[in-house]
């Protein structure tokens, strides 16, 4: 199952990094809030590329709604666990870094988007279309912006950068060359199909009439010592200064959550807040600005004349989310609304009316209703917060200040060997001596993982040096290479029982073959496929329409019966061919051939689909290129939290 799942990354990775908004944006329309309302999500980097930041919260938001592709297209068997398996986390921070590169180059293309692009594709756009035809409104736009973790602002720049992608995609695209050869090549793969009737002998069922004599086991040994040839290995004692543990140990008193509480005022600050009402009118096709000009006149002459604001909004306005409820929209803070629109509430007092105020909504009408003076979270509330937040700092910091006291001491005392660093561990809180088995540089080691940068320091020590502290998962680390083990072959009674079984496994695939061949004589002399698989105990299994790709069903990837299959007319057999592990028979029962007429009928549409796999290919390598020269950095905390890199990490 993992193996479809990382298939299907292959292909969803074109997607996440080409197009990486349009996953935001379809949570618009199919799954609701993935970012929970009032969440506190990090503005920092998560990664850097040139002088551009991903931010915490952009990957948070395009994770989350992959996870949740996938979780579409797979149900319960998908979860967070495989996920990581898969490298999921990984893909959409490269696909992030990737959006950024893109910016960059629209940048030194000299590209730009105007703001009435944007509010266009806003205005457009399938999610934010009411039931009735139109802009859901300003009000319904700015919840679910609201509930998915967007300000305006953020979220406009996020079409913005949408926009540039797709410019710099079309001035790549408009110097593409595509030959009529191209056309026709990529057509026929696409257009040329087959279905197959097949069976399958597992090499598994000549597991009872297969032995593997000593004779057979000492040759195949002599023939494939190479190949059984073991790696360098090494084996490390490390300490592990476990930041949890540490955690436990440390206390805070109330002054000290207090003296943060006072320290830091802006990390609970409640924002300035107005509750107002507005009167949209939206302006295009059905309405022009002069249009929407006069109407705004006339309606603020029915105020001044004493209409009630929210009666006229119920009446007039365009913003389906607010006009049922008199055009109010709750209370708000800065940067939740359109900037134009802000700035004109923010400065109007309550049941002051201001406006037309234009933004790319429209033309609003504003009353303000209330207004909430900005103010803080008590202390009472926070305390906790703060304790969590505070303990979990100093335990890092005790880590690293105590991996870096052990350290001097380890190197200032000699302590080198096991026996000492036992003794060190025992005497310390929080200190963890560990040993781990015998590892080569591409094995995954039990406690530890496998990355860059445990392997960079791991193999390049010295038989007893001692590292420098390096960050762990769990905390800070210390390795000392207690063992080298080097390049060898292993004697054969080391391996005895791996190398028998690789013999009878393969004396069983060549048993299965030949029955296989049997079979295919049978069928060669008018026989069919059906008696066939009856006589050995086999299913005739059938596969969907195929072509060149490869992708067979029931097969799975299999370009060689695919490539088998193309060349044959109906009624014809094919085999055996192997297949994981077992041998296979096939019949063609369907065949479709490329038309030549048809082809002339579709060849713009072809060109175009050859146009846009080899536009991928060709972004896929300027971003490889400018990822180069422009340098990417990742934030350690973010790739411990995803276990991006496992276990140590330098």
């Amino acid at each position: 199952m993992l193996k479809v799942f990382r298939d299907n990354l292959k292909y969803l990775s074109w997607v996440l990094w080409l197009v990486i908004v349009v996953f935001v944006l379809f949570v618009f329309v199919d799954f609701g809030a993935t970012v929970p309302t009032g969440s506190t999500i990090p503005t920092d980097a998560a990664a850097t590329v040139g002088d551009m930041d991903v931010t915490f919260g952009e990957f948070e938001r395009s994770y989350r709604q992959a996870e949740e592709t996938y979780r579409q297209i797979y149900g319960d068997q998908f979860n967070r666990e495989l996920a990581q398996q898969m490298g999921l986390p990984m893909t959409v921070l490269d696909s992030l870094v990737a959006d950024k590169i893109l910016l960059q180059e629209a940048d030194r293309m000299g590209l730009r988007v105007t703001d009435e692009e944007v509010r266009q594709a806003i205005l457009e756009y399938p999610a934010f279309q009411a039931a009735s035809g139109g802009f859901i409104g300003e009000e319904r736009y700015r919840q679910i912006l609201r509930s998915n973790g967007f300000t305006v602002d953020s979220f406009e720049q996020m079409i913005r950068t949408q926009l540039l992608g797709q410019m710099v995609r079309d001035v790549l695209s408009a110097n593409l060359f595509i030959s009529d050869d191209d056309v026709l090549a990529s057509y026929k793969d696409q257009v040329e199909q087959a279905k197959i009737r097949f069976v399958q002998l597992p090499a598994s069922s000549m597991a009872d009439e297969v032995v593997a004599s000593p004779e057979e086991i000492a040759a195949y040994f002599e023939e494939h010592k190479e190949e059984l040839r073991i790696p360098e290995q090494r084996v490390f004692d490390y300490l592990l200064l476990d930041q949890i543990a540490l955690r436990d140990t440390l206390e805070l008193s109330e002054e000290e959550l207090f003296d943060y509480y006072e320290a830091n005022p802006d990390e609970f600050a409640q924002e300035e807040q107005i509750r107002a009402r507005h009167i949209l009118l939206q302006v295009g096709s059905e309405r022009t600005e002069e249009q929407a000009e006069e109407q705004m006149s006339a309606i603020r002459g029915r105020l001044e004349a004493g209409e009630d604001f929210a009666a006229l909004a119920t009446e007039l306005s365009d913003d389906p989310g607010s006009k049922t409820q008199g055009g109010d929209l709750g209370f708000f803070g800065r940067g939740q609304m359109i900037a134009e629109f802000e700035e004109a509430a923010f400065n109007a007092q309550p049941g002051e009316v201001v406006g037309p105020v234009k933004t790319n909504f429209g033309y609003h009408l504003i009353r303000v209703e209330e207004r909430r003076d900005a103010g803080r979270t008590s202390f009472t509330d926070a305390q906790e917060q703060i304790r969590s937040r505070l303990l979990a700092q100093r335990a890092q910091d005790l880590a690293e200040s105590k991996a870096t006291e052990l350290a001097e001491r380890i190197d200032k005392e000699g302590l080198t060997t096991r026996e000492a660093l036992q003794l060190l561990a025992d005497t310390e809180t929080g200190v963890t001596f560990l040993t781990t088995p015998a590892f080569s540089l591409e094995d995954n080691v039990p406690g530890i993982g496998r990355g860059t940068g445990f392997s960079a320091v791991a193999f390049e020590l010295d038989q007893d040096e001692v590292s420098e502290p390096l960050r762990a998962t769990a905390g800070w680390t210390i390795l000392r290479l207690a063992e080298i083990r080097e390049p060898r072959i292993p004697a054969l009674d080391d391996v005895r029982d791996e190398v028998a079984s690789t013999v009878r496994q393969e004396k069983q695939m060549r048993l299965a073959t030949e029955r296989m061949v049997e079979a295919r004589q049978r069928l060669d002399a008018g026989g069919s496929l059906d008696e066939v698989a009856e006589e050995l105990g086999l299913t005739v299994r059938e596969s969907g329409q195929f072509g060149r790709g490869g992708s067979v069903a029931g097969l799975g990837n299999n370009p060689e019966v695919a490539s088998a299959a193309l060349a044959l007319d109906i009624g014809d057999f094919a085999g055996p061919l192997t297949h994981e592990n077992q041998a296979l028979l096939f019949e063609v029962v369907e065949r479709q051939r490329f038309d030549p007429q048809e082809f002339e009928a579709q060849k713009e549409q072809a060109r175009e689909a050859v146009r846009s796999e080899k536009l991928n290919r060709l972004l896929a390598s300027l971003v490889t290129q400018r990822r180069d020269e422009l340098g990417v950095t990742y934030d350690e905390q973010l790739l411990q939290n995803f276990n991006l890199v496992p276990g140590i990490e330098g």
